[in-house]
């Protein structure tokens, strides 16, 4: 036969079923792998008092039997485009498959805080178009009531191990999509005589498994939307196509350089509310890994010592939660060669995490991070990793810069913390640092589809590349004031904090915070000025210093005055800082002062400081 003659069969594009999937096929390119794993672990779960181990094929068959759930609660026939399950959910197997289920029944998920008050969940229902509101938190869902839509509680859901259901309708669908839009080249034909379209017959798919007629063909997934409540009000709701949080994923792996064989095992632990704890499931399934999903009842080390994670992505309170229970095992460890570090270890982490680094050339700042960690993973002793994070090769932090001290604890055991920065618009991740080179206090580079610069008043913005995100390829606003340093930008404060004084200097409070907070003596700072002829602080003494400034007033405030001085020879004259006050207590959650990420809440100190802050400026 002439190479004329053979026969390149691609079978003419489904257009309706172009536009179905548009915005999704990355996400269901990751499903159908996920199904072909029979013999693959790809969850671990805790269920109905046992540990269970999950392939792929069960979590497929178990998203299946939640997207047949949510349909015998909205038939087909009753949809309307965008309404969508309000889910109030926390890092558990039953709140991940209920939230795939809904969207591969396609309905919207709105994935809510659970800390959020009933009239907000009120104004989400109206906005997102609430069909029922869906909790895995049993007192919670319980509380819950004077709502117009169903609450179902889905804490007892039960999954086990070889479930049988079929998989989901427009996972089908999407599988005949994709095998009659993959083109097929046959080798040889059978004759000679044999003609294009007996070939062409010969690769149709004739029997799909689902009819031609039938709903599903009009069903379009359905997206993830996520809405932030702070301490000022509504932040802008946003609504995610389902691939934007698997492209961003797959960008954070390409571009943090990770080892081979790194990606291993996750265990899930942030609240589903923010996209950001969404990245560490994708990975994994991306690295063909294991997800593993704490038990809700049990202590960390139990659940550590299960999971046994090589990696986590966590928020500030996941960090604290870490370096606690590593104090604990630290503490029945006496003998452990953790605490006989050399005194040179101890001064080049000081170092490294100072702002002196800055002036340590990039190239050698890397590799003197390179060789600590891989000291310090030798020093802490394996005897003290197997009892402890044995598998825990690094940690993926963001929502909230990383404390000093947990970044120091994890470094010890040569487990580094990547700072990694981003928006809810962007699936949760801008920028990170590389694994080969974690900096401490900046956001690192940018990841592939994403561009930053500096606009007006330093405010960072960026640039999505990828269409699976609204408003690809146009510049928007982080909110976020920031620095460039020769390792990445430094944020120093949010725009909306921007004090302009009297004189119209454009001042970030958050950066003189962050330079007072350097002293070991002092804990927090609030900086007082907007409108204001100049600038003031509320200084927070940690628990050491305050004890001694109730004996000796004077002698502290000297210090604290240095402190304040040195602070003041590295800006400029406009911005020094005039007067400050020493607090008797310290900013708290309780009082309001202090918000849930750790940020202090400024409109409500000015409020319950105003007679202090107003002494500060009296003549």
């Amino acid at each position: 036969m002439n190479d004329k003659d053979s026969v390149t069969l691609s079978a003419v594009p489904n257009q309706t079923q172009n536009q179905m999937f548009k915005g999704s096929e990355a996400f269901f390119d990751l499903l159908l792998k996920q199904s072909a794993k029979i013999n693959y672990v790809t969850i671990r779960t805790y269920c109905h008092g046992a540990w269970h181990q999950l392939s792929g094929k069960d979590f497929c068959a178990h998203i299946g039997r939640a997207t047949e759930y949510w349909i015998k609660l909205l038939p087909l026939e009753q949809r309307q485009h965008g309404q969508s399950i309000i889910l109030i959910g926390r890092n558990s197997y039953n709140s991940f498959v209920a939230m795939l289920g809904a969207v591969l029944a396609g309905l919207d998920v709105m994935c809510a805080p659970s800390q959020m008050s009933k009239s907000d969940l009120k104004w989400c229902l109206n906005y997102f178009k609430g069909v029922a509101i869906a909790s895995d938190i049993d007192e919670l869902a319980n509380q819950l009531d004077g709502f117009s839509v169903p609450v179902l509680n889905i804490s007892s859901a039960a999954w086990m191990p070889q479930d049988k259901h079929p998989e989901s309708p427009l996972l089908s669908i999407y599988r005949e999509y994709k095998i009659q839009n993959t083109p097929v080249v046959p080798a040889k034909l059978n004759t000679e005589h044999q003609s294009k379209h007996n070939v062409r017959e010969q690769y149709k798919v004739t029997n799909p498994t689902i009819p031609e007629d039938s709903p599903w063909r009009d069903v379009k997934p359905g997206r993830f939307a996520f809405v932030s409540f702070g301490h000022d009000g509504f932040q802008k709701p946003e609504i995610l196509m389902l691939d934007a949080l698997i492209i961003t994923a797959q960008n954070f792996l390409i571009h943090a350089e990770f080892p081979k064989q790194i990606f291993w095992k996750s265990m899930e632990l942030m609240m589903p509310s923010n996209p950001f704890a969404h990245l560490s499931r994708y990975c994994a399934m991306l690295k063909n890994g294991i997800i593993g999903f704490p038990n809700p009842n049990a202590d960390w080390e139990t659940n550590l010592r299960i999971l046994r994670p090589s990696f986590l992505f966590a928020s500030s309170l996941e960090m604290d939660q870490l370096c606690s229970f590593i104090d604990l095992v630290a503490k029945r460890s006496v003998r452990n060669p953790r605490f006989q570090l050399s005194e040179k270890i101890e001064k080049i982490q000081t170092l490294l995490a100072s702002n002196r680094a800055m002036k340590i050339p990039e190239g050698a700042f890397d590799i003197m991070k390179r060789s600590l960690r891989k000291a310090s993973r030798i020093i802490s002793g394996q005897s003290f990793l197997q009892e402890a994070v044995e598998d825990l090769r690094f940690i993926v932090h963001g929502l909230a810069p990383a404390q000093e001290s947990y970044v120091k604890c994890l470094e010890k055991l040569g487990i580094p913390v990547l700072e990694s920065y981003g928006t809810t618009h962007a699936a949760g991740m801008l920028s990170s640092n590389l694994f080969h080179a974690a900096h401490f206090k900046v956001i690192g580079t940018p990841l592939p589809h994403v561009n930053f610069r500096l606009g007006a008043h330093s405010t960072l913005e960026y640039r999505l590349s990828t269409p699976a995100f609204e408003n690809a390829g146009k510049w928007e606003e982080t909110g976020d004031v920031a620095q460039m340093t020769p390792f990445g930008f430094i944020i120093t404060g949010r725009k909306r904090h921007l004090f302009v004084t009297l004189g119209g200097t454009v001042v970030s409070p958050v950066r003189l915070e962050q330079l007072l907070k350097e002293d070991e003596i002092i804990s927090d700072a609030c900086v007082i000025g907007d409108k204001m002829p100049y600038l003031s602080a509320l200084i927070v003494l940690n628990h050491n210093a305050l004890a001694d400034y109730r004996a000796s007033p004077d002698r502290i405030r000297e210090q604290v005055q240095e402190i304040i001085n040195k602070v003041n020879e590295s800006l400029p004259r406009n911005v020094t800082l005039k007067k400050f006050s020493i607090l008797d207590k310290p900013f708290t959650e309780a009082s309001g002062e202090k918000l849930t990420n750790g940020e202090i809440n400024r409109l409500k100190i000015q409020e319950t400081r105003a007679n202090l802050i107003s002494s500060l400026y009296q003549l």
